[in-house]
């Protein structure tokens, strides 16, 4: 008998029209919300925690230019008797002088060639020069939050194999730690699948595996589904499981002892990634004084 279908998968169970994998290969989820206001939706904190590296430092440096272009302005509309030592030419050789006395200010650097005179750009003044306490606060927490928050340094096979395992079938792929000081202890793998039916609707399966936990995760690991009795795909041909079109997810789970702290690491295989009839090469051997990793056999196959 076959594995029963996971009813409760808080995905629904209507597939009326699909946009490709739900998880995407860096384990985020690829699901768009409709219905709610942007507000209600997204998390500017969260956002600036988990964008790419060259995003965050691109969103601070045009915050820190925009501000003090706004503030140029103002400088600009208060007059040229607000300010003392601004060169005397006119047009950009005194809009520069003013763009530069802003980011002094709102960096409290303070050079002192150029200073306010007048009440209204003092009250200016004193309101960048808060602004940018406060900004400076904010960005500082970002950055430490980036820095301290929790990563598995994991790495999934970009393919999935469908190969010959124990005198029948197996869905396989594999993972290894790439950090030599980041070692995953208490390490568990839960795995399930997607799978497209002929009524438009989709179900989720659970996946049975030969091995969900290891206690160190110092080699690579070859994750095994059998394809018994047990599972969604017992029985069935290369071209019906094609036709099931299925999304395969998997979600790491482990202790590392650097951060003192559980870390996470998503992934997905979509139909595309699916090899049949190949197997995964070996990707550690003995050393003289030490076993090797080779980290770049990590995708390597070969024929059955």
């Amino acid at each position: 008998m076959k594995e029963s279908v996971n009813q409760d998968t808080g995905f629904g169970d209507k597939a009326s029209q699909m946009g490709g994998r739900m998880v995407n290969r860096d384990g985020t989820f690829n699901i768009k919300r409709l219905g709610i206001s942007l507000r209600d939706r997204v998390s500017s904190y969260h956002s600036m925690l988990t964008m790419p590296r060259w995003r965050f430092l691109l969103v601070i440096f045009v915050a820190y230019f925009l501000i003090n272009c706004f503030f140029t302005l103002l400088y600009w509309l208060a007059g040229p008797s607000g300010l003392e030592g601004v060169n005397s030419g006119h047009g950009f050789t005194r809009l520069k002088d003013l763009f530069f006395f802003s980011t002094q200010t709102f960096t409290t650097v303070g050079y002192g060639r150029v200073n306010p005179v007048g009440e209204i750009t003092n009250w200016i003044a004193a309101i960048e020069s808060l602004i940018g306490f406060l900004s400076f606060a904010i960005a500082a927490g970002l950055l430490y939050g980036r820095f301290s928050r929790p990563r598995s340094f994991v790495r999934f096979s970009e393919k999935m194999v469908f190969a010959n395992y124990r005198g029948g079938k197996a869905l396989m792929f594999r993972l290894v730690g790439y950090k030599d000081d980041h070692i995953l202890t208490n390490a568990e793998i839960k795995v399930s699948t997607r799978l497209f039916e002929v009524d438009g609707t989709y179900k989720f399966f659970n996946l049975d595996l030969e091995r969900s936990h290891v206690d160190s995760l110092v080699l690579n690991w070859t994750v095994v589904h059998p394809i018994d009795a047990n599972s969604p795909f017992y029985g069935l041909s290369e071209d019906e499981i094609l036709a099931l079109q299925p999304e395969v997810s998997a979600l790491l789970i482990g202790f590392d002892e650097v951060y003192s702290s559980t870390v996470m690491a998503r992934n997905s295989y979509a139909l595309s990634d699916i090899l049949f009839g190949y197997r995964f090469a070996p990707m550690y051997f003995s050393g003289k004084a030490n076993t090797n990793l080779d980290l770049g056999l990590l995708d390597s196959t070969e024929a059955e």
